[in-house]
């Protein structure tokens, strides 16, 4: 019905356009009337022989004759009834890969151009192909006008006065175009932003579309002619593939298909996959691939708007501006589509509508995307205030937890405090008794002792050694420390002990400013050395009246030092290695760590000692 309409409104206006082209002194600019066409398959045909062919077939200025094999020829004729006699020939489209415009002086007079010929180079200095003529005041004169391209036929033939501001007429097109472009390039840097800050593939679809929209729109309106790119006008369509391409994958995140229609999902992004491959297919060959996409896109966009329906009444009701944007798309796309084959006239609308649709649809996809944004903050804020919430309520049951756990360390403590009071009374309990054994064996020893005198001397060596055993459990009953010995307190009660059973014996022990503090065991075995090497002193020295015993003990570097010193005789050691004594002292410095000792003889008999000390405090 629609193109039944249209074909009465072109016929109409037909009857009311002139065959001949009269410029008077009061038209700036002609732009309704009748062109003659013939079409030339085998594009062979040169204008010696157009000029004998007949035009039989006509149509408006404005024509639309729809995918041409070969090449078009147009034939018009122009009567200047003006003081005038430069003119502007306008096709009003910069896509024609050959656009040649002959007329008769004397000579045929040809002027080439083309979507491949430079700008620079270009009589009429803009990205629409024009011609600058001559006409003489009150002359007519007959123009031919040969088109040949990839494309379909279209455009609008106009001729005007040079004086006129013919430019103004192209600037304002080019006007929107840069507008449009202006409005993309931000959508695109904008919507990136949002993707590098959010991650959500949504944006960055919409960017893609966005991007390859305007380049789409970029090339047909002949801009990359400025800018040198004019001879990459067929490569630039893998636009338009690309562009529907990324429109299914922004439309599927959108509308949510796969949460309202699962099935269909996986089908649509396989199309959307197809319409980039047909997109890198235009690369290397742009028919029949262009043909493909543009039925193909068609197509998609029906079942775009369907599905979007289906989902609005599936509950998805902000999916009604996605029909919004897309119908508004939609319609002018398909004006645009039947002025390309052919169908509908070359107006304004069929030919730019489309563009200012587009302008409408990227708004109202940017505020659709704005209202995903804002969706997507409140979910953030109510995610997060989610989150505070069960942050509070676990730091409350942490709170709990600890406090709960709190006493049941108190309460283990206090058990564990018991139990070591316990051991503490049970250790001293057993030193104690152990102390008393060892009085109980050295009371029996003294009182055979006092029964046998020939062997006093190895009954008071044997008291002695025992003596020193029985003094660390004496020390650890009275210590509150029951692990570490303070070994220069302990040396003391041993030097006591042989003090008082060697009688005048001048025993001396420096002054200690470190506290030197050993293991339990430790402190065993250096009670029974000292004891050893004293009693060997005093058994040596018998005679000497003025015997003297220096003891000295100190720690350097983790290192413990105890050295015994007496003025006495020299000690044969050679001549007593087989004494119980200097085995003890032997097996005894073995047990202590990393140790070594020695005995020296200058002046009196010298004993050395030094070990690890892990206890010593400097």
């Amino acid at each position: 019905m629609i193109k039944y309409i249209f074909t009465f409104l072109f016929f109409i206006t037909t009857l009311f356009s002139d065959s001949n082209i009269i410029v008077g002194a009061n038209h700036n600019i002609n732009d309704r009337f009748k062109i003659s066409y013939i079409k030339d398959e085998s594009a062979l045909l040169k204008i010696e022989d157009v000029t004998n062919e007949e035009f039989s077939k006509t149509t408006t200025n404005n024509f639309t004759l729809g995918y041409t094999k070969g090449a078009l020829w147009l034939k018009f004729s122009v009567t200047n009834a003006s003081l005038e006699e430069r003119f502007i020939i306008s096709l009003n489209e910069s896509f024609y890969e050959v656009a040649n415009l002959y007329y008769f002086d004397k000579k045929w007079i040809k002027k080439s151009n083309g979507v491949f010929v430079p700008i620079q180079t270009r009589e009429v200095k803009e990205s629409k192909l024009s011609f600058e003529v001559p006409i003489a005041t009150g002359q007519t004169q007959t123009f031919y006008v040969q088109l040949q391209g990839k494309y379909s036929c279209f455009g609008k033939v106009t001729v005007e006065k040079k004086s006129f501001l013919h430019y103004n007429s192209i600037l304002s097109m080019n006007t929107i175009n840069i507008l449009l472009f202006g409005i993309l390039l931000m959508i695109v840097l904008f919507n990136l932003f949002l993707y590098l800050k959010l991650k959500e593939k949504i944006f960055l679809y919409y960017v893609g579309y966005s991007f390859f929209n305007l380049v789409y729109i970029v090339n047909m309106s002949g801009l990359l002619s400025y800018v040198g790119l004019g001879k990459y006008i067929y490569h630039f369509h893998l636009s338009a593939a690309f562009m529907i391409g990324f429109l299914v994958l922004f439309s599927l995140e959108y509308l949510k298909v796969k949460k309202y229609l699962k099935n269909y999902y996986k089908a649509l992004r396989l199309l959307s996959g197809i319409f980039f491959i047909l997109g890198i297919l235009v690369l290397f060959s742009y028919q029949p691939w262009n043909k493909v996409i543009n039925n193909l896109a068609g197509l998609t966009s029906i079942i775009l708007i369907l599905i979007s329906v289906i989902i609005y009444f599936k509950g998805y009701s902000k999916s009604k501006y996605y029909i919004l944007a897309m119908m508004t798309y939609f319609v002018f796309v398909v004006l645009f589509t039947f002025m390309v084959v052919g169908q509908f006239e070359y107006t304004f609308t069929t030919r730019y509508g489309f563009i200012i649709a587009s302008a409408i649809e990227a708004i109202i996809f940017s505020l659709m995307l704005a209202d995903r944004y804002n969706e997507m903050k409140d979910e953030t804020i109510a995610t997060q205030k989610v989150l505070i919430d069960i942050k509070n309520t676990t730091q409350d049951q942490l709170k709990k937890e600890v406090r709960n756990r709190t006493d049941d360390l108190t309460k283990t403590n206090k058990q564990l405090k018991l139990l070591i009071d316990e051991r503490e009374l049970l250790l001293r309990e057993v030193y104690h008794r152990v102390k008393n054994n060892f009085h109980v064996i050295i009371g029996m020893l003294w009182f055979e002792n006092t029964k046998v005198s020939s062997d006093a001397q190895k009954f008071t060596e044997l008291i002695n050694r025992i003596k020193s055993m029985s003094m660390i459990h004496e020390h650890l009953y009275n210590s509150s420390d029951l692990v570490n010995i303070n070994l220069k307190e302990y040396l003391e009660k041993i030097v006591r002990n042989l003090s008082a059973s060697y009688g005048d014996i001048n025993l001396q022990m420096s002054d200690m400013s470190n506290k030197v503090i050993v293991e339990f065991d430790h402190a065993i075995s250096i009670g029974i050395l000292v004891n050893e090497v004293l009693t060997n002193a005093v058994k040596h020295n018998q005679e000497n009246k003025n015997l003297s015993i220096k003891i000295a003990l100190y720690s350097e570097e983790n290192r413990i030092f105890l050295i015994i010193q007496d003025n006495g005789l020299e000690f044969k050691k050679a001549k007593n290695e087989d004494g119980l004594g200097l085995k003890l002292i032997d097996q005894f410095c073995k047990k202590l760590p990393n140790s070594n000792y020695t005995f020296s003889f200058d002046n009196g008999t010298k004993f050395k000692l030094n070990f690890e000390g892990t206890h010593a405090d400097l």
